[in-house]
């Protein structure tokens, strides 16, 4: 099993399922995302993409929340794949 690979969550289209990794940018978007419980290990859903995929609706730990693209952009993330998973996610998507 090699290294899971990353994408950025701008890069997955509605309905996908991922774990966040890394939060990138700078300082101030860092401590916004950090503050709104967006950390690292964060298992989340991504519910709509709008025209031009801004904004991107996304969902975690029972709520949604709307991101504008360059703050998705931020987002480093590991899909999770249906039928694939490797059984670390903290939440059961029913895909293991």
């Amino acid at each position: 099993m090699g290294t899971p690979k990353l994408v950025l969550l701008s890069e997955l289209p509605a309905g996908s399922l991922a774990i966040v990794f890394r939060i990138d940018g700078n300082p101030e978007l860092k401590r916004k995302m950090l503050e709104m419980g967006l950390v690292p290990g964060t298992e989340l859903l991504i519910q709509r993409k709008a025209p031009l995929n801004d904004p991107i609706s996304v969902s975690f730990r029972g709520y949604e929340l709307s991101l504008r693209v360059y703050e998705a952009e931020s987002i480093l993330v590991r899909k999770i794949e249906l039928g694939g998973c490797d059984g670390n996610c903290k939440t059961c998507w029913g895909c293991h």
